[in-house]
């Protein structure tokens, strides 16, 4: 799902997906199962041949996991600064769907990166795309309700309310599944409950 996470629209996808596969190992996931823990260090990064993967963060006061991202088939995943500086990782990378992925040591990404002028550019725009997207979301809390943030992602991206469960997108948004439910309510009465 292309529209979803707009930084891989200006990266070369295929320079990290042939990574992925050359060196890469092909691994099955069933669902709900973990790639990596809050706390764990993951010196990895993966292509998604298949499935969803979602990304959380526990809020600690209330001990609470809020989704903060999701990767589809045909994306990539990585805790970004774990993978490339082997730091333990500030989220968890779950299934939640059946997954096949290509995961590959980072180690090789590092190798790429350092080997030219080219590969320290991929590096650097894959950075800078990242930190745009999350820049982006992080003022997205500021300056749209929940409402409209929910709409402007059924915008960008109408075919998530079939690949992820509504509770899930709940917590992306940080609303409750309630608040959620009367956003859907309103929203197919025109505006009117």
């Amino acid at each position: 799902m292309k529209d979803f996470n707009p930084y891989m629209s200006s990266i070369d996808t295929d320079f990290f997906k042939d990574l992925c596969l050359r060196h890469g190992e092909l691994r099955r996931y069933k669902r709900n199962e973990f790639l990596l823990r809050e706390g764990e260090v993951g010196p990895f990064f993966g292509y998604i041949a298949s499935g969803v993967v979602r990304y959380t963060c526990t809020n600690r006061t209330e001990g609470k996991a809020y989704n903060v991202g999701f990767s589809f088939a045909g994306e990539f995943l990585a805790d970004y600064p774990a993978c490339l500086y082997h730091m333990k990782s500030e989220v968890n990378m779950q299934t939640i769907t059946p997954c096949d992925i290509h995961i590959c040591p980072a180690a090789f990404l590092s190798q790429e990166f350092d080997k030219d002028k080219e590969s320290q550019r991929r590096a650097r725009t894959a950075a800078e795309q990242l930190f745009f997207q999350s820049y982006s979301r992080y003022l997205d809390f500021f300056r749209h309700t929940p409402e409209e943030r929910y709409l402007l992602l059924l915008k960008r991206c109408p075919q998530i309310l079939q690949m992820v469960p509504l509770k899930e997108i709940a917590s992306y948004l940080r609303i409750t599944p309630v608040h959620m439910s009367r956003i859907r309510h309103r929203q197919s009465f025109g505006g009117k409950e």
